[in-house]
């Protein structure tokens, strides 16, 4: 739908027109979404009307996404509160991966080197098992290996090896996960 749109855009003013509406539309709904808190409401509007790939996973309220027909989460993954996920680039998350609290990943920002001050967008791809500490940064090109653990409030700027543990702004290895995961995480915890 979005890329229909795009082209009529180009060539009509009238089409220019729906393109933004349409724009505008997603954004309000966007917005009033991240704030439902109903779990089967948000998937539905995700997975069908916003077009992202996402198979049983979670995700919470309060979530803000650029682009969300970009993005990709694997099954039994946990996208938790107030993260932010910059589909620009494109999101590649796989499955059993627990996004903790205020995450925000990132494909997209500007070259302060480019004398035109040009954008740079790299995917970001995350293994399976992977765990991103509460507050942590992801930037754009950024690959994090299977199992990988990135400690509360980490800046990411370059590939974490599978298995790693890494911590700092920017990131560094701290120590290796010493047990190979094998579990699944609920994408819908049960009431108590």
């Amino acid at each position: 739908m979005f890329d229909f749109l795009y082209k009529l855009s180009k060539h009509r003013h009238v089409g220019r027109l729906v393109f933004w509406f349409g724009y505008l539309y997603l954004g309000i709904l966007n917005h009033l979404l991240n704030k439902v808190p109903v779990f089967w409401f948000r998937y539905f509007v995700y997975k069908y009307l916003y077009g992202m790939k996402i198979g049983n996973s979670s995700i919470h309220m309060g979530i803000i996404t650029f682009s969300p027909w970009k993005i990709t989460i694997g099954n039994n993954s946990i996208i938790h509160f107030d993260c932010l996920l910059d589909g620009r680039g494109g999101i590649y998350i796989a499955d059993n991966v627990d996004v903790s609290f205020g995450v925000k990943i990132f494909t997209e920002q500007h070259d302060v080197n480019s004398a035109s001050y040009g954008t740079i967008v790299k995917p970001v791809k995350i293994g399976n098992y992977v765990v991103i500490g509460a507050y942590s940064i992801l930037l754009p090109g950024v690959i994090v290996g299977e199992g990988a653990v990135i400690a509360a409030g980490s800046v990411v700027t370059k590939n974490v090896a599978p298995f790693a543990v890494v911590g700092g702004s920017p990131a560094i290895v701290i120590k290796s996960r010493v047990c190979v995961p094998t579990y699944k995480l609920m994408f819908r915890r049960p009431f108590h």
